[in-house]
């Protein structure tokens, strides 16, 4: 008896091995989002977001909408190097979550230009949305703040 049940046991352990291998083999799997629009999101808003915190707007300017590149670059005076010391992100809030073609995440940056050295906060919320079926996300960002920082 005690031997079958050492056997059952060891079965068990091999199969949730087992099962583990292959959930590693084949990545996460979202059972709410199978085609990964949250993840994608999520990955493309962090990669925005640190290149505008250290600086590279050109770098985060390909993930803004190509309507609005022009006055993206406008938000952003050349009088001084605009230096984001700290920054928040929000929750992602899509407008509907079965398709999630659209959402919002509000960030909070604290920053200066190098020539003022004075520190605002400058909220930035994000409109992003898929142009296509895929996960190209674009953003429409809108800043609080900043022109009042370049007043400084």
């Amino acid at each position: 008896m005690a031997g079958s049940t050492f056997r059952i046991a060891t079965m068990l352990l091999g199969l949730c091995v087992l099962m583990s291998q292959l959930g590693c083999a084949f990545g996460e799997i979202y059972w709410d989002d199978p085609l990964k629009r949250e993840y994608s999101l999520s990955e493309i808003q962090k990669l925005y977001t640190h290149y505008l915190r250290f600086g590279n707007v050109k770098a985060a300017a390909r993930f803004v909408d190509p309507e609005m590149e022009d006055e993206f670059y406008a938000m952003f005076p050349h009088r001084g190097t605009v230096v984001f010391t700290d920054f928040e992100t929000g929750p992602i809030k899509f407008d509907d979550t079965e398709t999630r073609l659209t959402a919002t995440i509000v960030v909070t940056y604290s920053g200066y230009y190098s020539d003022s050295l004075i520190v605002m906060d400058i909220t930035e919320t994000q409109e992003w949305y898929r142009p296509d079926a895929g996960n190209n996300w674009k953003v429409r960002p809108n800043f609080e703040g900043l022109r009042k920082l370049a007043a400084q």
